[in-house]
C-alpha cells in the first residue's frame, strides 16, 4: 500500500507508477508493458520477430526474453526499465545488462543492482507483484472422462472463446470518475492522480465492499427483507476483499 519503491537485492529500487505517470505515458502504453512483462520468450518471438529471424533467435543471447527485447526493441526495453525503475540505469557492453544506482542527499551514487538475461524474469514477477497483478498459469484442468476432454479442447480451440471484451463500466477512466465522485475518503479528481496504480486499485475494490455493505445495512433497517437475523452481517465490511 505504499507509494515508496521497493529495493530488490540485485535488481533495485522498483516502484509502482502512480495514475499522473500511467496518464502521462497513456494508459495503452501501459497495458503493452504489463503484457510484455507477462508475455513468455514464445510469445514475444511469435508476435513480435519476423518468422525469417525466428529460427535465427534458437541460438545465443535471443534464446530469452530479455534478449529478444534487447537485440529486437531496445527502444521497448528501456521504456519498460525507465517506467518502472526508480534509479538510474547505465548499460554494460561487456555483460550486455543494465547497471541500476540510486543518488543520496550529496549526489553519490550507490550501485544497487543489475537486469540481464539472468534475473530479467525475476525483474517481471517482481513488478507485477508490486502492481499486484498475478502472473497467470497456463495448467491443464482434469477430467472425468475423455469426452469431457475432447469437449475442452474444442471450445479451447474456438477462436470466438478466445476474443476478450473488456467491460467499459471498468475501464480505468470511469473507475476514477465513479470513486471521485462518490466515496467518503476526501479523494477526488484533483488529488486522485497522485495514488499509485496499486492504491487505486485496492481502495476501489474496498469502494465497492463499501457500497454494498452500505446497501445492505439500508435493507436491513428499512425492510424485513432477511428471514433469519444470522443473514445479516453488519461486519461484513472487514472482509478482505483481496483474500
Amino acid at each position: 500500500m505504499c507509494n515508496e519503491p521497493f529495493l530488490i537485492n540485485g535488481i533495485g529500487s522498483i516502484r509502482c507508477p502512480t495514475l499522473r505517470d500511467i496518464r502521462r505515458l497513456t494508459y495503452l502504453q501501459f497495458c503493452f508493458y504489463l503484457n510484455m512483462l507477462s508475455a513468455s520468450t514464445e510469445d514475444y518471438a511469435k508476435l513480435c520477430v519476423p518468422e525469417t529471424e525466428s529460427r535465427n533467435h534458437q541460438e545465443g543471447n535471443t534464446k530469452s526474453l530479455y534478449g529478444l527485447l534487447l537485440y529486437e526493441n531496445p527502444q521497448l526495453l528501456l521504456g519498460i526499465l525507465h517506467f518502472f525503475l526508480s534509479d538510474s540505469i547505465e548499460f554494460d557492453r561487456d555483460t550486455s545488462s543494465f547497471l541500476t544506482f540510486s543518488q543520496d542527499r550529496e549526489g553519490n551514487k550507490h550501485f544497487n543492482g543489475h537486469i540481464g538475461s539472468d534475473n530479467f524474469n525475476l525483474f517481471c514477477d517482481a513488478v507485477l507483484c508490486i502492481m499486484g497483478i498475478q502472473k497467470s498459469e497456463d495448467r491443464e484442468p482434469k477430467f472425468k472422462n475423455k469426452h469431457a476432454a475432447k469437449l475442452y479442447e474444442k471450445l479451447k480451440n474456438n477462436p470466438l472463446s478466445k476474443k476478450k471484451k473488456q467491460d467499459a463500466d471498468y475501464s480505468l477512466d470511469n473507475m476514477v470518475r465513479k470513486f471521485c465522485t462518490h466515496n467518503k475518503s476526501g479523494i477526488n479528481i484533483l488529488n486522485v492522480w497522485d495514488m499509485t496504480y496499486y492504491q487505486f486499485i485496492s481502495m476501489f475494490g474496498e469502494y465497492q465492499n463499501a457500497r454494498q455493505c452500505d446497501f445492505n445495512d439500508m435493507m436491513a433497517a428499512n425492510t424485513f427483507s432477511y428471514k433469519k437475523s444470522s443473514d445479516y452481517k453488519p461486519l461484513d465490511y472487514m472482509r478482505n476483499t483481496d483474500a
